[in-house]
């Protein structure tokens, strides 16, 4: 039988380098996947207005981009689908206003085409938004 010797000690360390690499690696996807993650991530060049205001509220956005693309909730809609999906949008928010977000880019009669079938959904007040001078 052996005995031990009181002044052995016993190896007690806790290697946390393999730790310290998996935290590592997260904070890396997280750096790379966040700018991916930012509401309102399409891009749209808003002409400019000295008369622009902000308004804060629960509005529902509208986006037409420089290739005519209509954008709600950061989805692509086709003109024809838009009423049925803002009807939906109505229910949700409680609120008929809607923000319209075009390109300075965009066609002109674009823009009047998603006016008009903004306002036959149902849309009780259309804003324009707009880039402060």
């Amino acid at each position: 039988m052996r005995r031990y010797k009181l002044d052995e000690k016993e190896f007690s360390e806790i290697n946390i380098t393999p730790f310290t690499d998996v935290i590592l690696v997260v904070l890396i996807i997280f750096m790379i996947t966040s700018p991916f993650l930012i509401t309102g991530a399409l891009k749209v060049k808003l002409p400019q207005s000295s008369a622009s205001q902000t308004t804060v509220s629960n509005n529902i956005e509208v986006y037409l981009n420089d290739q005519n693309q209509i954008f709600l909730n950061n989805k692509q809609v086709d003109i024809s689908q838009l009423p049925a999906e803002l009807q939906t949008e109505f229910i949700q928010k409680n609120n008929h206003d809607v923000i319209v977000k075009a390109d300075k880019n965009a066609i002109y009669g674009s823009v009047v085409q998603l006016l008009d079938a903004l306002k036959n959904a149902g849309a009780t007040k259309l804003l324009m938004a707009t880039m402060k001078k």
